[in-house]
């Protein structure tokens, strides 16, 4: 198989991380909750949980919510793998992947099929070359060996389901095909599933293959799949778990049940897409009133991408070819004079000379998109797409960057079928070119702030975005102004002020510490004390810079303009006032005389022999519970026995396998390779567990049968173990590093992170009725509305010393951290004073001070690192005065 390199963005990692983690709940709370699905969604994504109509309550149902072109089905494909290992617990689970359409339907097929895809590499990472791939046609001949093989992944629209469709009926029919599948099967296996009328043979049916393997149902596009004949489609299948993928999931609950609120587990913010580079905002809009303006405007900015994108290529060697999408309107046979896709096209050619092969219409009528193999292919001509409403389903080309409508939007319902199509960023990575990190809207309108208005609603109701946040997506546009873009181009900045510290020298100093490639491009004049720059800075480029000048007094705002300038950015796009840049300096540790940022490798050799642990407190604590089995009936409050849910779904996905016998070195092998150990060798762990296996077999006299048949439990008690051992040597290391060379760790602005509105990254916005001052970014992410970690912020906004403050996010790419010995630690606020310092606080309820100590070490040794630029407190049980007075205090 071919290697695929892809990495998965973090906000995808942290949606998956919670699926895990929901997945885990819902195993461990099934011996003790009458729903465990219900149960551990309350207790990981504390909301409240609705069931699936008409499948079994305790089925798990959840939905992960990711805004247009943020990649849910990457995050889909990695989901399987997922389900298997923690919930499933099966090498070999039988997947119902439902789209909405037959284009997405092929899309998916495709992709999923395709070696060197990033789709199917996220299936081989979990099941190797394992995958059997196909649509409902051809699984109505599906094998014994494919189904029980390894990963089996039948892709199909929800309509190929239903019985009033024939291949619906298909489904439902007795094959010849499909005989072998029901041969063997034990009386608790017969009597779930449907049999032949007049006899009590099961039906050689696809829907009963399909329950009789319990598949895990994914819905990608799940808002189009709501219906109470949807879910009792979905019944007939007697799913193990259901998950959901879309950008607008049903957020109210209905009163009848039949079309309930997602149970949204986990949910991406536009913020994350943003920061992460997937999307271009924010929107820049402009109206008139006459529609052939409009088009004009549309193609002078197109023709100005288009120049960028050309100078782009030059500098980084990627093609971009700048495309505009024409909303027009449909036709009328009481209105002959409606702005239809032909009328369109040809104003285009007639009266702009745009050649006829550079146009495609798609709507009613013409379908040359279809024709077109690959829209990114710098041979196709392709810079102008005209269509009605909706695209071809699952087009998707982020060379789209203008929308132009030439008729009034009458409804929202117009733009959210062609605005996100305009969104997603070339390679998900950000230009040097801040004009090519945008989207661009040309609508015909008389009223600037409803069209506005009517952009933000399609960026919440059609593109799965937070209202709060789509308020800051669409900013005015006046024109793109573009200067000339020759590689020799000068932006030159105000001058630098003359001040002490401020000396030739030193700025000379500073433009040294830049990388090569952006030192090539900066100079100063000492005699205007101007700095100027050949093409426009990106805002990565901006940060380098404001870290290389942080010691020249004046620098950063002189800087900021410079960047401002250079990108031409308007005064719509800049949040109010004038702000400093907000510099944290990262904890360093010097080695052989360079200065490192502080982390896991300074205090961990690696990789760790596991092999020399010993295994001992794992074979005393492991035990095999014999009538485990019986354990899962109980009886329930009105004196009837029920199963408990999981235990009795893995005892059906076991039933439906024959497994070869087990030998010691496969059973090893087979628990290896569930349990991920990037800081252990194989052969490493393959020692340890065999010889926790035969500790097991000795000391408490298991047979190696009795082991395969609990491999699960012991592979999940084996991972603990693992990450107990673990847990334990890291924080030896770590405390015998402090010890040794606690004079080694000093800060320096080369290590510093800055903070900007581009990178800053959260879940949920705030959305509490207190209004904040000081918060550095417009949004404030992750702060719920009440509670002590607000009154800690209400505490901050509202000090006299406190400049600026942020709310610090767990896990977000741009987060300030200081390392511990099993992970990072994020500092609940990090805060800019008026006199320049910056201090992290950390706010901990009293339940949990204790807990804390190791974040107050570190938060303190990088405070004294820092020589009094840094302060760090952890404030407790609404207590401040600490804080307060760290705030005061002078440096």
């Amino acid at each position: 198989m071919a290697a695929v390199n892809f990495e998965l963005r973090s906000y995808q990692r942290e949606a998956l991380r919670a699926l895990r983690e929901y997945l885990r709940k819902v195993v461990l709370m099934d011996a003790v909750a009458d729903n465990p699905a219900k149960a551990a969604f309350t207790d990981v994504a504390e909301g409240s949980y609705s069931t699936a109509p008409f499948v079994d309550p305790a089925t798990p149902y959840v939905c992960i919510r990711i805004p247009t072109g943020g990649g849910k089905t990457i995050v889909a494909a990695h989901a399987v793998g997922v389900a298997a290992r923690e919930y499933l617990q099966a090498d070999n689970p039988m997947v119902l992947w439902l789209v909405p359409s037959t284009a997405i339907l092929d899309q998916t097929l495709d992709a999923l099929r395709d070696l060197n895809h990033p789709y199917r590499a996220a299936l081989a990472r979990d099941f190797g070359r394992n995958v059997a791939v196909m649509s409902v046609a051809e699984a109505l001949a599906l094998s014994r060996p494919d189904a029980t093989g390894g990963a089996c992944i039948i892709v199909a629209t929800l309509q190929a389901f239903r019985v009033d469709d024939m291949t619906g009926r298909k489904v439902y029919a007795d094959a010849g095909a499909l005989m072998d599948h029901f041969s063997g099967l034990t009386a608790a296996q017969l009597e779930r599933l449907e049999k032949v009328e007049g006899a009590e043979r099961p039906v050689a049916s696809l829907a009963n293959l399909l329950r009789l393997h319990r598949p895990m149902v994914i819905v990608d596009e799940a808002h189009n799949a709501r219906t109470a004949l949807s879910f009792e489609t979905l019944r007939r299948f007697d799913p193990s778990m259901i998950l959901e993928l879309t950008a607008t999931p049903r957020t109210d609950p209905d009163p009848t049940g039949e079309n309930p609120a997602s149970n949204i587990l986990f949910h991406v913010s536009a913020a994350e897409l943003k920061a992460e580079e997937m999307i271009k905002l924010p929107i820049r809009l402009q109206t008139d009133t006459d529609w052939r303006k409009v088009v004009g405007q549309a193609l002078d900015c197109q023709a100005a991408l288009e120049d960028a994108a050309r100078a782009e290529q030059a500098d980084t060697g990627e093609y971009i070819r700048p495309i505009i999408l024409f909303q027009a309107q449909s036709k009328s046979k009481t209105d002959p004079h409606r702005l239809t896709p032909e009328r369109v096209a040809q104003f285009l050619t007639d009266d702009k000379r745009i050649p006829r092969e550079q146009i495609a219409l798609h709507a009613t009528g013409f379908a040359e998109l279809d024709q077109i193999e690959d829209i990114a292919d710098p041979a196709c001509p392709v810079r102008y797409v005209i269509t009605v409403q909706k695209l071809r389903e699952g087009w998707d080309c982020p060379f789209a960057y203008v929308l132009c409508s030439v008729a009034e939007l009458s409804s929202k319902v117009a733009v959210e079928q062609i605005l996100g199509r305009v969104l997603r960023m070339p390679k998900a990575r950000r230009k040097t070119r801040d004009v090519l990190n945008r989207a661009y809207a040309f609508v015909t309108s008389r009223d600037f702030g409803e069209t506005a208005n009517m952009l933000r609603d399609g960026l919440v109701d059609g593109a799965g975005f937070d209202r709060l946040e789509a308020a800051q997506l669409v900013k005015a546009h006046q024109g793109l102004g573009f200067e000339e873009e020759r590689a020799d181009y000068e932006h030159r900045s105000d001058a630098l002020p003359v001040a002490p510290g401020g000396s030739d020298e030193e700025v000379t100093a500073a433009i040294a510490k830049l990388p090569p490639s952006l030192k090539l491009r900066v100079k100063f004049d000492a005699t205007t004390r101007e700095i100027a720059v050949t093409r426009a800075l990106s805002r990565d480029e901006r940060n380098l810079m404001h870290l290389a000048f942080a010691k020249v007094p004046g620098a950063e705002q002189v800087i900021e303009r410079l960047f401002i300038r250079s990108n031409r950015i308007q005064a719509t796009e800049m949040p109010e006032g004038e702000k400093p840049p907000f510099i944290v300096p990262r904890l360093g540790i010097r080695r052989q005389g360079a200065l490192e940022l502080f982390g896991p490798d300074h205090f961990l050799d690696l990789p760790w022999n596991l092999a020399e642990c010993d295994v001992a407190g794992f074979v005393q604590r492991f035990t095999i519970h014999e009538d485990s089995k019986a354990g899962e009936i109980d009886v329930s409050e009105l004196g009837k026995m029920k199963i408990k849910f999981v235990g009795h779904l893995h005892d059906q996905l076991a039933m439906a396998i024959q497994e070869p016998a087990w030998s010691l070195p496969r059973l090893v092998n087979w628990i290896d390779r569930g349990i991920p150990h990037p800081d252990v060798t194989k052969p490493a762990a393959r020692v340890f567990i065999q010889r926790a296996l035969e500790g097991g077999m000795g000391a408490k006299g298991y047979t190696l049968d009795q082991l395969a048949r609990y491999k699960y439990e012991l592979r999940r008690e084996l991972t603990e173990e693992i990450k107990t051992l673990r847990e334990t040597r890291e924080k030896g290391k770590y405390q015998a590093l402090f010890a040794a060379d606690a004079q080694a760790f000093e800060t320096s602005a080369d290590l510093a992170l800055v903070f900007d509105e581009q990178s800053y990254a959260y879940n949920q916005p705030y959305r509490g009725a207190r209004k904040f001052n000081k918060h550095y970014i417009p949004i404030i992410g992750d702060l719920k509305p009440d509670g002590e970690e607000f009154r800690c912020a209400v505490f901050l906004d509202e000090h006299p010393k406190v400049r600026f403050w942020l709310r610090n996010v767990d896990r977000k790419p741009n987060a300030f951290w200081l390392q511990l010995p099993g992970g990072r630690f994020y500092p609940d606020f990090m805060v800019l004073l008026t006199d320049g310092r910056v201090a992290a606080v950390e706010y901990k309820g009293a339940h949990l001070a204790e807990e804390a100590r190791e974040k107050h070490m570190i938060g303190e040794l990088w405070a004294e690192a820092s020589g009094g630029h840094c302060i760090f407190d952890m404030p407790t049980a609404g207590d401040f005065s600490t804080l307060d007075s760290k705030l005061r205090s002078t440096a």
